[in-house]
């Protein structure tokens, strides 16, 4: 059996995948009604829906299939996202790469496969929407067609389930976002019994870069903010723009410190952006952290709220000032 390999941005990749909340998310009419018409369409006993994960395949929407979660190393799907277009197998029992395959020996005893990688609004590929038979069959160049205008149709509504909860100059889950997916993480790392950080974090400047040199350059300095957040986040955590200059991140202690290298990789990547960028300005914050062992948080917000008092009171400024 031939293992899949990850992609060049699987980082990023799975960062916007858990930003969107999708995973673990089933009976979705809106992706439901389509793996029906591509079972239909085709004559197919089974479509699916499915998101990749870091070491497991999500199927979000299922058509004639009863599992809901596979390992990503027996995926076809997994494969499926490293092509470009529509990855067919019409075959797997004769096919080196997946004959062997736990899924082809066993239930669901996949024999044809054909599956297009779908993205999200951001452009990294979340995972695919594939049809799956039990016997051998050939896929058409017109096949092929009406199955890349079925993902087309599958991007579309994850691009208006995305809307709703994501800030549109940015990009990231905005404040109705931040509390649906960190209230989810939130309380996954109470009951776990694991140490957590709420860093609350406001752009200082943001109104006088708006006041003096125009709203579009302001916009362009949260877009480049906000990136350098994302940038500096490990995968599995939680960030949001709650409002227009004020930001959230909600970080797992994998290791003690995480609080404190999320803050120092941040700070670099703003100080090389302020050594080079040219601009008449510096951008700076100021910061709240609040620790989960500090006191015991009954909800997401009451944290948030917390590190807002924090950061307020301590007057974390970080940075040049406005010049």
């Amino acid at each position: 059996m031939l293992f899949p390999q990850k992609p060049a941005n699987e980082k990023e990749r799975l960062q916007a995948l858990y930003m969107t909340d999708l995973l673990d998310k089933k009976d979705m009419e809106r992706l439901d009604r389509l793996t029906r018409l591509a079972s239909t369409v085709f004559g197919v006993p089974t479509a699916l829906i499915t998101l990749l994960d870091r070491d497991r395949q999500w199927m979000i929407s299922t058509n004639g299939f009863q599992l809901r979660e596979t390992r990503r190393d027996v995926s076809f799907c997994a494969h499926a996202i490293l092509q470009q277009g529509v990855f067919v197998v019409p075959d797997a029992t004769a096919d080196p790469r997946f004959f062997d395959n736990p899924l082809v020996t066993g239930e669901p005893k996949i024999c044809f496969y054909a599956g297009c990688p779908v993205r999200l609004p951001g452009g990294t590929i979340a995972g695919t929407i594939c049809i799956i038979d039990t016997l051998p069959r050939d896929f058409s160049p017109s096949n092929v067609n009406t199955l890349l205008d079925l993902a087309a149709v599958v991007e579309d509504e994850l691009y208006i389930i995305s809307m709703a909860m994501s800030d549109s100059l940015t990009g990231l889950p905005n404040r109705r976002g931040f509390y649906q997916t960190g209230e989810k993480q939130f309380a996954a790392l109470k009951e776990q019994g694991k140490a957590f950080s709420l860093l609350y974090i406001t752009m200082n400047n943001l109104a006088s870069i708006n006041e003096f040199w125009g709203h579009a350059e302001g916009d362009q300095a949260i877009k480049l903010f906000a990136a350098s957040l994302k940038k500096s986040l490990e995968p599995g955590n939680t960030l949001a723009r709650l409002d227009g200059n004020q930001f959230a991140v909600l970080i797992e202690h994998k290791n003690k410190a995480d609080a404190d290298k999320f803050l120092c990789d941040f700070q670099a990547r703003l100080d090389d952006y302020n050594l080079h960028s040219e601009k008449p300005f510096n951008i700076n914050y100021a910061f709240g952290v609040i620790d989960s062992t500090q006191r015991n948080f009954k909800t997401l917000l009451e944290m948030v709220t917390e590190g807002d008092l924090v950061m307020h009171s301590e007057n974390r400024k970080m940075s040049s000032k406005i010049g």
